[in-house]
């Protein structure tokens, strides 16, 4: 059995390393298991906003919201490659970027903790959040950019920090809320409606006092992320 304090730390300083000894099986557990971990102590953190139910809420679906975008795109980048990268690298490559941005959330978290323990406005813990998940999943993705080899590399990067961005930020909408006002009906999903670019417009709009638009007005858009 590998130890996780040993592959932890190959993820930080040397995942292509982990991708190029190609054992899928041997290392796929490992890396749920640390997914696992660091996602939901980053959602732990986040719960921490609002407390009670809403702790356990964030921790269960934050391994989620970096696995599901592994599952999406995966197949999608498979096709952009021509197949050029087999399947059972693509796999693993895509497992140890997303491990490594869970590691790299949860060594966000007590930065994040902090902010959050001195109650800033709403609209701005929500963009917070989205920015730390945004500079700890670029690491990731860029694991599985370095995939394609030669030329097509730039290309790769961009193409991947494109689909899987896309997809991981919409489905952190679908999961939402991540982070409830304290006056908000505390809720594990809510109903699907809009989409991540519309609220998160509408977000940067409210933290400015700039309450306008469907996402403004409705509750639940605006109230719960």
């Amino acid at each position: 059995m590998i130890q996780l304090t040993t592959l932890t730390t190959r993820l930080l300083r040397a995942p292509d390393a982990l991708v190029d000894e190609r054992d899928l099986e041997r290392l796929a557990p490992a890396l749920l298991t640390i997914t696992a971990l660091g996602a939901g102590t980053f959602g732990l953190v986040v719960g921490s906003y609002r407390g009670g139910v809403q702790l356990l809420y964030a921790a269960v679906k934050s391994p989620a919201l970096l696995l599901v975008p592994v599952l999406v795109a995966l197949p999608a980048l498979h096709a952009l490659t021509g197949g050029s990268v087999p399947w059972r690298r693509l796999a693993l490559g895509g497992l140890v970027g997303m491990a490594r941005a869970a590691v790299l959330a949860a060594a966000a978290g007590p930065a994040l903790w902090l902010l959050y323990s001195v109650s800033p406005d709403y609209h701005l813990s929500i963009l917070a959040m989205a920015v730390t998940l945004a500079a700890c999943g670029l690491p990731g993705l860029a694991v599985v950019a370095r995939l394609v080899p030669g030329k097509q590399r730039i290309a790769a990067f961009l193409t991947t920090t494109l689909v899987l961005g896309l997809v991981l930020a919409q489905t952190g909408w679908l999961l939402r809320p991540w982070i409830a006002r304290p006056t908000a009906e505390v809720s594990f999903l809510r109903p699907i409606e809009g989409d991540v670019l519309s609220s998160i417009t509408a977000t940067q709009r409210s933290a400015r006092g700039q309450y306008s638009g469907w996402d403004a007005r409705r509750e639940g858009a605006v109230n719960q992320f």
